[in-house]
């Protein structure tokens, strides 16, 4: 990103409201200064001839073309001059939408209303349903691309496998192969890491899985034309791609047989309250659908009262709050109705846990659906297969169709390569305690934006608004960059550090601290909650409002005062410009009074 020379804006010379008139003259090489002093002063250096704060070209490689690496591309296209960045785009699959895309099991759904999962800026009046499904969700993504010419700046059928810093060149070298194993390079000087955090997935290592004679599955890789009518099923897991696959398959398998070696809680749908009765799910009417297109006020103060409903939510999350206490007696004594008072399953699956140690999973159909006859739960866990069986700890064999793995996934490490300073390689050292910067950096990865990295709000609310929030602040940050003649920026040892150590004494307090196995916690019981933010929703966009920079180690393209360039401001130098500017803002603060420099209105 280095500073680059132009010539003054259009109207330079004839700047009637701030009284410039004439041309800048910059000195001539053989001229003499008549100061013998100046005469004598840093020959070796020279001005750029460019106004203050001159903005320098960035080129973004985005990797992903989910939600967040979309969402870079439509929003640089319009939030920075033309030419002030400019991107690429790799995407692995054929087709835009990330998860959505890709999770397509079986009553795959989003727990978070639909009003509330979707771009500030793109509403959409016509939802089907209160709690929407994968398959409409991903069609909003993809209309909203094509409606706005994203897809033609994608390169699908591009697998990134390694993004390497050059020290010296201040960028970032990527590798990967396309749709025809050809290899392909780029060079850029920011990377945006847009994977996805529910993208890398894997068969479990559970011997004699390779020897199944049957059908395989796992949830993130679900076979579409393959038909369960009549088979029997094992599905292994019981996270929330499990509960909801459970009740979605039950009525069309012969028989069905989830192993669940781990309570969880199964609560309402979040943001409960604008739901169905019991927090349930529901259709929008027509009526309902055409008012909210017809008066976009309305439909917009709906979006936000459940938004706000959503951010309601962390008093909850303390481990000795009275909302944790009351929260989790009214849903332990819900579950055990649902289970029709089972002693073996209330006792089973019930948790003894904090409600939210791992993340509090909706499911309306889910624990009665266990109930029903063609369903036999297993309690043990799932230790060995074999052709036609699956073994569980007690030593029983259980003949089965299919087997379906609703396992999780890796939400620590990147599913390429990133190569940081002197080889550092960041999936190593993610992963047993990723240490993040923000949930959006790291310390050693110059110029690497990440969506969304260790101990961000991943069980916040809706995702969308904070992938905007999280792209406005690297925006924020690109653009001071691209004015101050930065080369290179990354958070220091000592701010990570202190992060740290404030991050997790802040968690002790809640209940993702609670000793569960989560994946919030890498899949340990006990051990440092790496995947959660240690505030509220509000806490999050707050502290993300604007950039620290006192907590970066940063490296400049030569002189850092580089970009003071000749003495003048774009401002002077505009026909448009306002010579007393400063008078303005002067004039806002006095009357912001005592909040002048605290208020977080933007």
């Amino acid at each position: 990103m280095p500073h680059k020379t132009s010539t003054p804006p259009a109207g330079a010379t004839n700047a009637p409201s701030l009284g410039f008139h004439g041309h800048i003259d910059s000195p001539k090489e053989d001229e003499v200064h008549e100061n013998e002093w100046y005469r004598q002063f840093h020959p070796d250096y020279s001005v750029a001839e460019t106004p203050l704060h001159t903005p320098s070209g960035v080129h973004i490689i985005i990797v992903g073309a989910g939600a967040a690496g979309l969402n870079i591309a439509y929003k640089a296209a319009r939030q920075f001059a033309p030419g002030e960045v400019t991107f690429s785009i790799y995407e692995k699959n054929e087709d835009v939408g990330g998860t959505w895309l890709e999770n397509r099991y079986p009553g795959c759904a989003c727990d978070i209303p639909s009003h509330a999962y979707q771009w500030t800026y793109a509403p959409k009046p016509d939802w089907s349903s209160y709690y929407a499904g994968s398959e409409e969700i991903w069609q909003y993504i993809k209309t909203w691309a094509v409606e706005n010419d994203l897809l033609e700046k994608v390169k699908f059928g591009h697998k990134v496998t390694r993004a390497e810093w050059d020290e010296d060149e201040g960028i970032w070298k990527v590798q990967g192969v396309d749709r025809d194993g050809k290899p392909f390079t780029d060079e850029g000087s920011v990377l945006a890491s847009c994977h996805g955090l529910l993208n890398t997935w894997k068969y479990p290592d559970i011997p004699g899985i390779k020897t199944f004679r049957g059908k395989l599955m796992h949830s993130a890789s679900w076979d579409q034309e393959y038909d369960l009518e009549g088979k029997t099923v094992a599905v292994v897991g019981g996270g929330s791609s499990a509960v909801q696959i459970v009740p979605a398959i039950q009525p069309k398998v012969k028989k069905l047989i989830p192993y669940l070696r781990s309570p969880i809680w199964i609560t309402a749908g979040f943001g409960s309250k604008y739901a169905a009765p019991g927090g349930g799910n529901f259709q929008y009417s027509q009526e309902q659908k055409d008012g909210f297109r017809k008066d976009a006020a309305h439909h917009r103060q709906y979006c936000r009262e459940l938004e706000g409903e959503l951010n309601k939510r962390f008093l909850l999350m303390h481990l000795h709050s009275d909302d944790q206490k009351v929260s989790r007696d009214f849903v332990a004594d819900s579950m055990r109705t649902q289970l029709g008072n089972d002693p073996r399953l209330s006792t089973h699956l019930i948790p003894q846990y904090a409600l939210g140690c791992r993340r509090m999973t909706p499911g309306s159909d889910y624990l009665s659906s266990l109930r029903r006859p063609n369903v036999e739960v297993m309690i043990d866990s799932v230790v060995g297969v074999t052709e036609d069986s699956v073994v569980d700890a007690s030593g029983r064999e259980t003949k089965v169709d299919v087997i379906v793995f609703a396992t999780g996934f890796d939400v620590t490490r990147p599913p390429y390569e990133i190569i940081g300073r002197n080889g550092r390689n960041l999936g190593e050292e993610w992963a047993e305690f990723p240490k993040g910067y923000l949930s959006i950096m790291a310390e050693g990865f110059p110029n690497m934006f990440y969506y969304i990295g260790p101990n961000g709000p991943a069980s916040h609310g809706s995702i969308l608004p904070i992938v905007e929030w999280h792209t406005r602040w690297m925006f924020k940050v690109i653009s001071h960059m691209q004015r101050t003649s930065i080369k290179a920026l990354a958070p220091s040892r000592r701010a990570v550090d202190d992060l740290q150590i404030h991050t997790h004494e802040l968690l002790k307090r809640t209940a993702w601290s609670s000793a569960c196995s989560s994946w919030f916690k890498n899949g340990k019981k006990h051990g440092p909650v790496t995947a959660i933010w240690p505030g509220s929703r509000l806490h999050y966009f707050e502290v993300m409002k604007e950039p620290r920079f006192e907590d970066f180690d940063i490296e400049y393209f030569g002189n850092r005062f580089a970009y003071m360039g000749n003495g003048f401001t774009s401002t002077e130098l505009s026909e448009n410009g306002t010579a007393v500017w400063y008078f303005d803002i002067l004039e806002r603060e006095q009357a912001k009074g005592t909040t002048a420099f605290w208020d977080i209105e933007a």
